[in-house]
Order: structure tokens, then sequence, then C-alpha cells
């Protein structure tokens, strides 16, 4: 999937992840949680991204095809419409 990030607005690149996950959390009282989370609203994308970020890990360190990194104008121009990203106009 296509994945971009605050750290580098300007760069888009392709990563694998997964289509579903579950979640194991405390809430602020210490209490646990799970949650199932699945591709509608791209929940389990936008997870995986920050909890890597917890872990110390980039998208750019799960790029999963080097020749995918593009800049956002050439993302915008080519691959838009595929993206989950996609916002109707």
């Amino acid at each position: 999937m296509w994945d971009t990030c605050l750290s580098f607005l300007f760069l888009f690149l392709q990563v694998e992840r997964h289509c579903w996950i579950r979640v194991r959390y405390q809430d602020l009282d210490g209490i646990t949680h799970e949650l199932m989370a699945n591709e509608e609203g791209n929940l389990a994308e936008l997870l995986q991204h920050e909890i890597d970020h917890l872990n110390g890990i980039l998208a750019l360190d799960r790029v999963a095809d080097l020749k995918s990194l593009c800049a956002r104008e050439e993302f915008e121009r080519q691959h838009r419409a595929d993206s989950p990203y996609a916002v109707p106009v």
C-alpha cells in the first residue's frame, strides 16, 4: 500500500502492511483493552504506521520496493486514483 508520513511529507512509497491486526493497550486508568482493526477506514494501516513510530521505525524502513519511492507531485499525477488516500474531487 502507499504510505507517507508527517516526517517527510514530500515523499510517498509503497510498504507492506497487514490487512487486519489485533492491538492490546492500556488506557490512562491502567485498564487493558483489545481492538481488532481491519481495512475499513484504513485503521489497521494507520495503527501499524504509528506503532512503528513508537518502536523507532519509519515507513522508509519498511519500503517494499525502492523503485516505488516518488515525490508527492508524481504520486498525485500517477497513483492518487488507486490509493486509499484518494479523495473524490
